[in-house]
């Protein structure tokens, strides 16, 4: 089989999300209580890819023998009209793909080792007794020109992220905002939380967000010749250094975790900069709007 060639510059993307329950199987006239606590099956999530527009076709396990984990041999397939691959390891229960997750939160070189060889830009997902690994095979000469292939890689990383967030979490996206005299800042946060019984039937609890904040000085932008801020949230926060804004005043702060939280919840933003300081308080938009570019 043919993979292209490995990205060397750049750092693996890992998304881990820690959770169960979600809205599959909603339409199936499942009770609440079995779609939170029912281990997924593996039709069910590949026929929830092809829902999304990302049928899955299987791949021979031949060239993949070094990717087993806690002793679970993955499902490997390739998205169709690409040559990414997607392998999913249908663990039993909660429990078990909790034991992997938590290996896996902190990649160390022998659990990188078994990834990069096949993907440099994979990405790992989870959702109840579901571990997923998205591998796409993008070209080094693709990835500078940023072409069509590049592109189409982002469009799927996007869906595959959303579907597990969403689909298979029963996730959301809030959108926080504040402002102050001098900034205003918007904060995109994605999460999940819920409660489930494992396989012993003891009562658990998982969480996971990870937030993506813009900040924009109302000023001029040339002013600022760097700036410190905070961005806390009920459990959590995120802080940082930047160096400049953009000639519209923007900045991208990055991304954190952390920061779950509910609607009817407040996060806060404090910065300083040439010698002043701005704190105020984000409160969600009820609509869930975008307006900063992102």
């Amino acid at each position: 089989m043919s993979r292209a060639k490995p990205v060397q510059s750049l750092a693996v993307i890992t998304l881990i999300f820690l959770m169960l329950a979600g809205s599959i199987g909603l339409s199936s006239g499942m009770t609440k209580e079995e779609l939170e606590y029912r281990p997924l099956t593996l039709s069910e999530v590949t026929k929830l890819f092809a829902q999304k527009g990302l049928k899955l076709e299987a791949v021979a396990r031949e060239g993949f023998e070094d990717t087993v984990l806690l002793g679970i041999e993955p499902e490997i397939f390739r998205i169709r009209g690409s040559e990414d691959l997607v392998w999913i390891y249908p663990f039993s229960s909660h429990r078990e793909r909790e034991q992997l997750a938590g290996h896996y939160w902190r990649f160390n070189d022998e659990m990188m080792a078994v990834f990069l060889p096949h993907s440099q830009l994979f990405q790992t997902l989870a959702a109840k007794n579901m571990f997923i690994v998205y591998c796409p095979l993008l070209d080094i000469e693709s990835l500078k020109t940023m072409g069509p292939d590049y592109a189409s890689y982002v469009q799927r990383s996007k869906a595959i992220r959303e579907l597990v967030l969403r689909d298979l979490n029963g996730g959301k996206t809030l959108v926080f905002r504040g402002e102050g005299q001098y900034w205003m800042v918007e904060v995109v946060l994605d999460c999940f939380g819920q409660f489930y019984k494992d396989d012993q039937g003891v009562l658990g609890y998982e969480s996971w967000s990870e937030a993506s904040a813009v900040a924009k000085y109302k000023g001029d932008p040339g002013q600022i010749k760097s700036f410190s801020y905070t961005l806390e949230g009920a459990y959590g926060s995120y802080s940082g250094i930047r160096q400049t804004l953009s000639s519209d005043g923007l900045v991208r702060l990055g991304r954190g975790n952390g920061l779950v939280g509910k609607v009817e919840e407040k996060h806060s933003f404090s910065i300083k900069w040439n010698g002043q300081a701005e704190a105020f308080d984000l409160e969600a938009d009820p609509f869930g709007m975008i307006r900063l570019p992102y």
